[in-house]
């Protein structure tokens, strides 16, 4: 490869040779390129020096393809057709016909409240396309988008690389979960109570604290935490039936994941509301497939929280 002269090549040459074999003239190949016929009679020239042999010699007032421009015309042709349809022509994307993967990075509670809702409408636009799931951390979350490990992700991250677009999606805010059958405390829940309340937390680690317990250290005041898990699913599993309080945010609240009938009420102390955001790379921002992507993914999670914020609908006496 590096024995050829690349630097002679020219994309010029091969359209002034497919307009010579097209209309068997350099005067009329000059015309349907639009340019003059000494640029097309030295195009030629250098083609000839190139290819080392002829190409063409003149017959009356036509130009007769070798052997070698004949057995190069069909090679020229496609090579001019693939720069044309598939490198230069802007990309298209039409979602009924992808027919390949969709990998979504998203955090345990992500998963559990979008997923199913991103599901469905991926598949309804996309029949043919495989969704993946995948878990993102927001320290590692860089390096996924990056290694195209995932194509977006969602969730709290702290930091914006500079190769990373940031999409918010909605702002999150905490409300305390428990079970009052048990409990049997006076709406909102009071400071006296909540502080009196075992309390379980969502946990990384082996740490059971959170920012509400820096607030609460603020007031000369401390909950009593009894269970730490890093799984969002066991939320309501463990409230239920239990003299037992979560501080959550509100979307794993008010989704429905398993079958327990559990309070939501604000908290009775300040916590800071978080935003929840979709990261993607910002150098594919203009690809079509991207912008579908994007698109849909943001329409379905803040369709589903305005879903999941409305009040619920009473039933109708009997």
């Amino acid at each position: 490869m590096n024995k050829i002269n690349w630097r002679g090549v020219d994309l010029n040459l091969l359209l002034t040779f497919d307009a010579i074999m097209t209309h068997g003239s350099v005067s009329a190949a000059s015309a349907s390129l639009c340019v003059g016929q000494p640029a097309t009679s030295y195009n030629l020239k250098r083609l000839r020096t190139l290819l080392k042999d002829p190409l063409f010699e003149r017959q009356g007032n036509k130009m007769q393809p070798t052997q070698r421009a004949l057995e190069l015309s069909p090679k020229v042709n496609t090579i001019l057709a693939i720069i044309q349809d598939d490198i230069l022509a802007p990309p298209k994307f039409v979602p009924a016909d992808f027919a390949d993967q969709v990998c979504i990075g998203l955090c345990d509670y992500s998963e559990q409240v979008f997923g199913p809702d991103i599901f469905d409408h991926l598949r309804a636009q996309s029949p043919q396309c495989k969704i993946i799931f995948q878990p993102v951390y927001s320290d590692s979350v860089e390096q996924a988008l990056e290694d195209h490990q995932v194509d977006v992700a969602i969730g709290v991250f702290n930091d914006q690389p500079a190769s990373l677009k940031r999409t918010f999606l909605y702002r999150e805010r905490h409300l305390c979960m428990f079970d009052n059958t048990q409990m049997r405390v006076k709406l909102p829940i009071s400071l006296e109570d909540y502080l009196a309340t075992p309390q379980m937390i969502i946990t990384s680690n082996r740490e059971l604290g959170t920012a509400v317990d820096i607030t609460l250290n603020k007031m000369a005041q401390a909950r009593n935490v009894v269970l730490g898990s890093t799984r969002f699913l066991m939320l309501k599993r463990m409230l239920a039936g239990r003299h037992l309080l979560a501080v959550v945010a509100e979307m794993v609240g008010r989704s429905e994941l398993g079958d327990a009938r559990l309070t939501l009420c604000e908290p009775p102390i300040s916590i800071a509301d978080f935003d929840i955001d979709m990261l993607t790379r910002k150098r594919d921002q203009s690809h079509p497939q991207m912008k579908w992507l994007n698109r849909e993914i943001k329409s379905v999670i803040q369709a589903k929280v305005k879903q999941l914020q409305q009040p619920p609908t009473k039933s109708p006496a009997a």
